[in-house]
């Protein structure tokens, strides 16, 4: 027999979910809009969509809920940033920060493979410090701070991504979507994620009251720790070896 108190926690759960969803298609479109006003206001847009949500998981103690949904959240804007920019055009890159300079850096790597992507000693102090940046928004901020950042480094790159599609060669689309958002950087996403989360907890603790299980924030600290690392050391063997040569072959590079 169906418990009722199970049943409201599995509707609250499903609904949650979707919520996340179509906040990430939401922030999107209101973002890109404001964005003719200021770039600044796109990834402003987007953080102010799915915080309260994350208050809202953080404030009754759901620490995994709250980086589920935003999991979600960051799922369903990229995809809807990458469908837009295939639709529109690389023009939207003037209404996205770094998305221009991010787009051609990474099209260099692609050509050349030289660049920050692939190579630890140019990419480890710069993710060091986003990570040491990252970090401290979040905990100073009960992590909306780290979730504008967030905002913004998945917007440049959804937007490469999405340049990526439109450059593909014929028959090679197969190649932006197995390999535009690398494994790698999808882990990172897990990792910053889960850490943002374990940094806010101590403003919904000890200034909220909110009650956490210990044993499962340290288990989401461990396993944004090893999502991190794991990010750090697929970037700097995968990259050059795998994701470069593939890209060169299936994308026109002019």
């Amino acid at each position: 027999m169906l418990k009722p108190d199970r049943f409201k926690i599995h509707v609250r759960d499903w609904r949650g979910y979707l919520l996340a969803f179509i906040l990430g298609i939401l922030s999107i479109l209101i973002g890109l809009i404001l964005s003719k006003i200021s770039r600044l206001a796109f990834p402003l847009a987007m953080t102010l969509m799915i915080y309260p949500l994350y208050y809202l998981d953080l404030k009754e103690g759901r620490n995994w809920d709250a980086a589920y949904h935003v999991l979600m959240w960051a799922l369903s804007s990229s995809l809807t940033l990458i469908l837009i920019t295939m639709s529109l055009g690389e023009e939207i890159g003037e209404l996205i920060l770094k998305g221009n300079s991010y787009k051609q850096e990474m099209f260099r790597w692609i050509r050349t493979g030289a660049g920050p992507e692939g190579d630890p000693s140019l990419f480890m102090i710069p993710k060091l410090t986003e990570l040491g940046l990252f970090s401290i928004l979040c905990f100073v901020s009960a992590g909306f701070l780290g979730l504008f950042l967030g905002s913004f480094l998945l917007n440049y790159m959804n937007y490469y991504v999405g340049c990526l599609f439109i450059h593909s060669k014929a028959g090679m689309t197969w190649a932006p979507i197995l390999l535009g958002w690398p494994i790698y950087a999808i882990l990172r996403v897990i990792g910053y994620v889960n850490l943002g989360v374990v940094l806010s907890i101590p403003f919904f603790s000890r200034l909220l009251g909110a009650s956490f299980d210990g044993k499962q924030v340290k288990k989401q600290l461990y396993l944004a720790l090893a999502m991190i690392t794991l990010d750090f050391l697929l970037k700097g063997t995968l990259a050059n070896l795998v994701y470069q040569p593939i890209l060169k072959r299936a994308i026109e590079l002019g």
